[in-house]
C-alpha cells in the first residue's frame, strides 16, 4: 500500500489546528482579557487566596475592571471585580449580578431608571448604599446598577441568566423555585450575613440560605460541622468561597462505606484557608475535616438541564 507523506509544514499546521481546537474546547477568550477555563465536568478546580489577591491587584495595576475565573452555562461566571472612577451605570438584559464585598467601601446607587444627557448616562431616583466589606447586593437582569465614592473596592461578581431559561431535558423531582426578586436589588447587610454563620455554628446548623432562583442556583452561609459525609450532588454543582477559618478539603476519588462510616478513597487532599475557591462539579465526591473556624460562601446551581430560550 503506497503512504501518503504529508510535508512537515503541513504537519505543524495539523498540530497547531489539533492543540487550538484543544484549548477553544478547555478555554473561552474574552477580548481585552486572559484565557477564562471552562468550567470542569470530571474533577474539582481550585484557585488559592493567592492567586485571587493577584488578580485583584493586576485589575488595579492595569485598571482592568474584571478578571474572570470560569465561565459555565447559563452564562454563569466567577469574576474578580474592581470599580473604576467614571465607570457608567449598567443593565444586563438576560443576566443578573450577585456582589459580595470584600473589601474597601463604595456607594452603590441601583433601581430607579437610566438617563442621558449630554453624553452622560445617569439613574433617575435610584436608591444609594453605603456598602462595605462583608455586604452583599442582588441585582436582577434590566435593573440599573452603579457604584460611586469608590475606596479601594474589590468584590466577587457571580454572573448569571435568570431570564429567558429554558429546560433541555426534564426536570428532577424536585425542583427550586425561583424566589428571587425580579424588578428591584435585594441587600445583605455584612451585620446580617455574619449573624447567620454565628446561629449556624451556635445551632450546628451547616446553612442559612439567602436566596433561591432558576436552574437550581442558589446562595448560602455555609459551615462545615465535624462528622459531615463525603457527599456528591448528581445534579447540581457546588462553588465554595471560604471566607473564614481553615480545613482540609477531600475530593475527587471514590466514596467508599466501611462499616457504616463514609470516606473517600484516593482523595485530593487540600488545605484550605479564607480567600481560597474550590468547584466541585456535579458527581464528585467532595468533604471537609480538620475544621477550624471555617466559614465560606456556597453558590450551588445547575450545570445541565438548562439553555437559553433561542428567538
Amino acid at each position: 500500500m503506497e503512504r501518503t507523506i504529508i510535508p512537515s509544514t503541513m504537519r505543524m499546521h495539523v498540530l497547531v489546528g489539533i492543540v487550538a481546537i484543544g484549548l477553544f474546547t478547555a478555554y473561552t477568550f474574552v477580548a481585552g482579557q486572559e484565557a477564562v477555563p471552562n468550567l470542569s465536568t470530571d474533577k474539582t478546580m481550585f484557585w488559592s487566596a493567592a492567586d485571587l489577591q493577584a488578580r485583584w491587584t493586576d485589575n488595579e495595576r492595569l485598571k482592568r475592571i474584571n478578571s474572570r475565573i470560569y465561565n459555565g452555562p447559563t452564562n454563569i461566571s466567577a469574576n474578580v471585580r474592581i470599580v473604576l472612577p467614571g465607570d457608567e451605570p449598567q443593565t444586563h438584559d438576560t443576566t443578573a449580578d450577585l456582589w459580595i464585598v470584600t473589601e474597601g467601601t463604595a456607594t452603590a446607587e441601583t433601581d430607579g431608571s437610566m438617563a442621558k444627557a449630554n453624553g452622560i448616562t445617569t439613574i433617575n431616583n435610584g436608591v444609594r448604599r453605603p456598602v462595605h466589606p462583608g455586604d452583599v447586593l442582588y441585582v436582577p437582569p434590566g435593573v440599573p446598577h452603579h457604584f460611586t465614592d469608590v475606596q479601594g473596592f474589590r468584590a466577587w461578581l457571580i454572573r448569571f441568566d435568570t431570564v429567558g431559561l429554558v429546560r433541555t431535558k426534564p426536570a428532577p423531582q424536585t425542583t427550586a423555585m425561583p424566589d428571587v426578586a425580579t424588578d428591584k436589588t435585594t441587600f445583605w447587610s455584612a451585620a446580617d450575613i455574619n449573624a447567620r454563620w454565628k446561629e449556624n455554628e451556635e445551632k450546628k446548623r451547616i446553612n442559612s440560605r439567602i436566596f433561591n432562583g432558576p436552574a437550581n442556583i442558589s446562595a448560602n452561609v455555609r459551615i462545615v460541622l465535624p462528622g459531615d459525609e463525603p457527599q456528591t450532588h448528581m445534579e447540581t454543582a457546588d462553588l465554595w468561597l471560604v471566607m473564614a477559618g481553615d480545613a482540609v478539603a477531600r475530593t475527587d476519588g471514590q466514596i467508599v462505606d466501611e462499616n457504616g462510616k463514609k470516606s473517600i478513597r484516593n482523595a485530593v487532599a487540600r488545605n484550605v484557608h479564607a480567600g481560597d475557591v474550590l468547584y466541585v462539579p456535579p458527581g464528585i465526591p467532595h468533604h471537609f475535616t480538620d475544621m477550624k473556624g471555617f466559614r465560606a460562601w456556597l453558590i450551588r446551581f445547575d450545570v445541565d438541564g438548562w439553555g437559553q430560550q433561542t428567538k
